[in-house]
């Protein structure tokens, strides 16, 4: 019993339903039990299983997808579901990312019902039926409401990560297609934001209005998305996204850079330079963008959370920015 319980789960990416569950040949609720209380299974919620070794080998962002992913195949499972993944666990299930976790997983309910919520999941105010689709045999909310949803529950910079990772990825589509389907993933995300604009979002719909207009596919990164968003929170902006800068031999794509001064904002997530040589080509790079008259400044993820420190970094390159201006005039 316990080896075809496995193997279900592991099917459905390490979870299941308990109705699915006890659904198998000689397994019962008392079997399900015994199972938890061996921690070969984990509950997460009343009928909702995550196998035990792939939760505990799990970072923080794995479990929350896990909880999302097994909630899921309770209440939003294709057919007889009545709810839908929304918000950050319906990105987490269309495989993009998100910002603003608050460790509950939200779902919106199509069939007219009422939402609630407790300690686990936070059912909200339904959508129509036209705003799922199904991934993984889960109804989930199309990915530009699930972002722009995000904006009206955890706030601006939440939304922007989201909906810049929505463009990013409809614009990755788009380069990869040709003819007469080059540029169709992107259009279609515009349409979905243009219609989710309309569904009212009460108090939070200013901010929902400024998410949409911020948003640039271009990010290519959480990190990149954060960063913009706080350069813009202290005034820096106008900002202009992978800005090109021509090295004689090949052309190089800075994160950001100050629309009014010589500065670049390069964020640093420290994953790409995990061989030697990537650090000494990336050192490289910068000194050739220095020698050109630019001022490169680094964010790493510390710096998100210190306005003040990157306001001082900031301002320390602009003014060397504008003294080797003057310098040369």
């Amino acid at each position: 019993m316990e080896t075809a319980i496995v193997a279900l789960m592991e099917a459905q990416g390490g979870v299941a339903s308990g109705v699915q569950l006890t659904a198998l040949p000689g397994v019962t609720r008392h079997t399900v039990d015994a199972l938890v209380r061996a921690k070969v299974l984990v509950r997460v919620r009343r009928g909702s299983f995550v196998l035990g070794r792939a939760f505990a080998g799990a970072t923080a962002w794995e479990r929350a997808e896990l909880q999302a992913r097994a909630v899921g195949r309770s209440l939003a499972a294709d057919p007889g579901g009545h709810h839908a993944l929304s918000h950050e666990s319906a990105l987490m299930m269309h495989g993009l990312p998100y910002f603003g976790d608050d460790g509950l997983v939200h779902l919106v309910r199509f069939d007219g019902g009422r939402g609630r919520h407790d300690d686990t999941i936070f059912v909200h105010r339904p959508v129509e039926v036209d705003w799922l689709v199904t991934v993984d045999g889960l109804h989930v909310v199309r990915p530009a409401l699930a972002a722009l949803q995000v904006a009206a529950l955890h706030g601006a910079e939440a939304g922007l990560v989201c909906l810049d990772g929505v463009l990013h990825q409809a614009e990755t589509r788009d380069r990869k297609d040709t003819g007469e389907r080059q540029g169709l993933a992107h259009a279609l995300v515009e349409e979905d934001i243009e219609r989710a604009l309309q569904e009212g979002f009460g108090t939070a719909t200013r901010v929902v209005h400024e998410v949409a207009q911020l948003a640039d596919g271009r990010s290519e990164s959480v990190g990149e998305s954060r960063s913009r968003w706080l350069l813009q929170l202290l005034g820096f902006g106008p900002l202009l996204l992978q800005f090109p800068v021509d090295l004689g031999d090949r052309t190089v794509y800075a994160d950001l850079k100050l629309g009014r001064w010589a500065v670049l904002i390069e964020f640093d997530g420290r994953i790409k330079y995990g061989h030697p040589d990537a650090l000494h080509t990336e050192k490289l790079r910068e000194d050739a963008l220095r020698a050109l008259g630019y001022e490169v400044v680094r964010l790493t993820w510390g710096d998100l959370v210190n306005s003040r420190l990157v306001r001082q970094k900031i301002l320390a390159a602009i003014a060397r920015a504008e003294a080797a201006a003057r310098a040369t005039a």
